[in-house]
């Protein structure tokens, strides 16, 4: 399944500007059939309930609750990480009624609203835990790449650990995990090689390129939407998650409110789009999915001929210079560049490095050796990995593997990913390790 949904954050201190821009954002995706998850606190549910319950009959509208924890939290320690074991039982305690009674206002205003997402600019495995005892099913607002909080979570759906909420792993429970918006992993990483590290600053909202109306503004709209089109051939369970501000949207030039519309008219006309809510998303995810799935994401360069080519020139910079396989499941995270066997970057969600709060692995096991052979019938390779210790990883074998079929393997999966790559998931020991993919010609 590929799934599309649309959040639109309903909250500002311009009461007009942001009537307006709600209500010319739901003309325009409506008229495409694209529902919309508003993002509300209870005083955006009083000031929209009408538009929002008829916009919920008409088109399927629903909401996502956003909780600020500051309020509650009274503690010198930062709420992503909690570390008092004091503070986190008192936590445990008071979160949970404070998330209910802030629905509960919200349920006021509209009593066909269900508890199903929250979400949150700061987390911690406290929140993950309150909101499941209240009968939310998903925390939306994951970053990836991020350098603070989110660090360590993957690109897309997923079920964070009951112990740390930025990562997967044995302890993960049944909250979905949610990005505030689908990335381009490549796009990132070419902005983290193009900058010094000393003279890097966070994106500001109105210029974040997740951002919908950055999209927009920059021509990058179908490109972002289209790369995860693409890779949903070769993923079983894959969603393309959108925000944008509705107040952003009063601001738009009749210029750019046609690109929006005809934004949105592409998304549409994409037929194995399903346009549905967040809450939508997350039931079919559960339901499908009783641990976060293997999730890959192949990023082509910037000679791909695909039909993933930028909407105008401006969006030359954001092809990576070169292919990409982006790649997570409930154990690790892994990052590869064209052409190169080993990942660049592992995240460990399974046994992690002690000082490293996101997973992140220093020291990756290296392939000692790599020995391919071929028969008239099977092509054979054979891979011999040093390891410092036990841990998740994986290998792509870049090319054209069409035609071929696995024989047999001693790796934990091993997936073709078209005629790009072959990708072999592998868990290593401390020591040698020795791998063998026989394929069938």
């Amino acid at each position: 399944m590929f799934a599309y949904s649309l959040v639109s954050t309903a909250i500002s201190d311009d009461r007009t500007n942001l009537r307006r821009g709600v209500r010319l954002l739901a003309e325009i995706a409506h008229n495409h059939g694209v529902p919309i998850t508003w993002a509300i606190n209870r005083v955006s549910a009083r000031a929209f309930a009408a538009d929002f319950s008829q916009w919920h009959e008409s088109y399927g509208d629903d909401l996502l609750l956003l909780v600020d924890m500051k309020p509650i939290w009274s503690s010198d320690t930062p709420i992503d990480r909690p570390e008092s074991a004091e503070h986190i039982v008192t936590m445990r305690e008071k979160l949970p009624p404070f998330i209910s009674s802030e629905w509960e206002k919200v349920q006021r205003e509209m009593e066909w609203a269900r508890p199903a997402v929250a979400g949150a600019v700061e987390k911690n495995h406290v929140l993950l835990y309150a909101l499941g005892k209240v009968g939310f099913k998903g925390l939306w607002g994951y970053r990836w790449g991020d350098k603070g909080g989110d660090a360590g979570c993957p690109f897309g759906f997923f079920y964070p650990s009951s112990d740390a909420h930025n990562m997967g792993g044995p302890a993960a429970g049944k909250i979905a995990g949610i990005p505030a918006a689908s990335p381009n992993p490549a796009s990132a990483r070419s902005v983290e090689k193009q900058k010094p590290s000393s003279t890097q600053a966070p994106e500001s909202e109105e210029n974040d390129p997740l951002d919908l109306r950055t999209q927009i503004l920059n021509g990058t709209a179908r490109h972002f939407f289209n790369l995860y089109a693409e890779n949903a051939a070769w993923n079983p369970w894959l969603a393309y998650v959108q925000h944008i501000h509705a107040d952003q949207v009063a601001q738009f030039s009749s210029e750019h409110l046609e690109a929006l519309n005809a934004y949105f008219a592409h998304v549409s006309q994409y037929s194995k789009t399903q346009a549905i809510p967040l809450a939508n998303a997350i039931e079919d995810f559960q339901r499908e999915c009783n641990q976060t799935p293997p999730t890959f994401l192949l990023i082509e360069s910037g000679d791909s001929t695909s039909n993933t080519t930028p909407d105008s020139p401006t969006d030359a910079g954001s092809m990576p210079p070169q292919s990409m396989l982006c790649y997570y499941d409930s154990d690790c995270q892994l990052v590869f560049e064209a052409d190169s066997m080993e990942p660049i970057a592992v995240k460990n969600y399974i046994t992690p490095p002690v000082k490293s709060r996101d997973g992140t692995e220093f020291s990756l096991p290296k392939i000692e050796k790599f020995l391919p052979s071929r028969t008239r019938s099977l092509l054979r390779m054979h891979f011999e990995i040093e390891s410092p210790k036990t841990m998740p990883y994986g290998l792509t074998i870049w090319g054209d593997h069409a035609g071929l079929t696995l024989a047999k393997s001693n790796s934990h999966a091993v997936t073709r990913l078209d005629n790009r790559l072959l990708f072999v998931r592998v868990d290593v020991q401390s020591g040698k390790n020795a791998f063998e993919v026989v394929l069938s010609i």
